[in-house]
């Protein structure tokens, strides 16, 4: 059909498709949370564990999508993503026992991974131009889908139960996000074209790329700035009941780091289009640091969540402009695998350095903020030298 041979409707169509997985990775524990630890008897610690089990699922899974789609066509990973994110809703409506919610996180987090990378290597081929544009208004809907659905599952759990809301969510993926899923795909036009646009790099093979110094001082930026990101989603509640402000006081910090979290993707994205992809990354990391070293120091409420707000910018403006940088560096040839190796930074060493090792310091010293803030500031401008060390090899 023609009008799923127009980019602009492939962009809108991976978007729905990634809406229902980003709900469930990044809405439905936060929501849940309070009813699992009534129904499983446990404490906030092991229901903190989800997020370990969540990336860890998407870390594994970034590197296998990548490798599957030289072998099978996106469109049919895409699909498969998606039916398995809608599927382990059901799952998860049956658990009797918190290890099965932290199977369900586990798997909710791999499949996710089936519908992530694919979509990103197609919008990286179709918009050329725009790939930054693209990959910016594609990843403001996986992290933004959690703002969107999450009253939609609390009014749920409310007014139907827990059982009702997973079966229902599961339903209404699959049925509105699977059957998009084989649409998404290069149009056949530009798939005959592909060999005429092939980059430089495209020639190099994986075994080269991991070789290349740009290669790991990248995956070292985003162990270190994701770690730095990341922990202030866990830290801004213990921070703000720390300085002795209530719930309905200091979700304004945790409100301000997700709005420019969403804001970030578009913008950086956007200017991603045009200007050096390293040094925006350098400008956001420095200003996320900067806002590290100074939140200890401040007490009010409406400053630290000013401060936040660049916080949220430098873990959003990570997500988006990594690929286009990933295919500008590496070539397309591979973008898929490579982008997936670059991921396992945050999926496996991320969550380690960031809330596991806050959490560990701030036990050890008394809940002192300024060791565990002056320690993430560290990472974002270690993170802002490395960046300026990710560059194209001439050949």
């Amino acid at each position: 059909m023609p009008i799923f041979t127009n980019k602009k409707i492939i962009l809108i169509l991976g978007c729905l498709t990634i809406f229902f997985p980003g709900a469930f990775v990044f809405g439905f524990p936060g929501v849940m949370a309070q009813e699992w630890q009534t129904l499983f008897h446990v404490n906030k610690a092991q229901i903190g564990r989800l997020m370990f089990f969540i990336l860890a699922g998407t870390g594994f899974s970034m590197i296998l999508a990548g490798k599957l789609q030289e072998k099978i066509a996106g469109h049919f990973i895409i699909f498969t993503g998606s039916l398995g994110c809608g599927l382990a809703m059901f799952f998860v409506g049956l658990a009797t026992a918190i290890e099965h919610v932290y199977i369900w996180a586990f798997i909710e987090g791999f499949f996710s991974g089936f519908v992530y990378i694919p979509c990103l290597t197609i919008f990286q081929k179709i918009f050329p131009d725009h790939r930054g544009l693209a990959t910016g208004v594609f990843n403001l809907t996986f992290g933004g889908a959690a703002a969107v659905m999450s009253p939609l599952f609390t009014y749920l759990l409310v007014s139907k139960g827990y059982v009702f809301t997973s079966n229902f969510s599961g339903i209404i993926s699959i049925f509105l996000g699977s059957s998009l899923a084989l649409f998404v795909r290069i149009p056949l036009r530009e798939e005959r074209e592909k060999d005429q646009g092939k980059q430089q790099l495209a020639s190099l093979s994986v075994k080269e790329i991991l070789r290349m110094h740009s290669f790991w001082f990248l995956w070292c930026v985003w162990a270190l700035s994701g770690a730095a990101g990341i922990s202030l989603i866990i830290l801004s509640s213990s921070f703000g009941m720390h300085l002795g402000y209530g719930i309905t006081q200091y979700v304004y910090i945790l409100t301000c780091f997700n709005i420019f979290n969403g804001l970030g993707r578009l913008v950086c994205g956007r200017l991603s289009d045009h200007y050096s992809k390293q040094n925006i990354l350098m400008i956001i990391f420095l200003m996320a640091s900067g806002a590290y070293f100074l939140m200890p120091w401040f007490s009010h409420l409406y400053i630290i969540s000013f401060l936040a707000c660049f916080i949220g910018i430098a873990f959003g403006g990570l997500f988006t402009v990594s690929a286009p940088l990933v295919t500008e560096v590496f070539g397309l040839e591979n973008f898929g695998i490579v982008f997936g190796l670059v991921f396992t930074a945050y999926g496996f060493f991320a969550g380690f350095l960031g809330p596991w090792l806050s959490g560990i310091i701030l036990d050890i010293s008394g809940s002192n903020f300024t060791i565990v803030f002056s320690l993430f500031a560290v990472f974002y401008l270690i993170s802002a030298l490395l960046i300026l060390k990710v560059k194209k090899v001439k050949t």
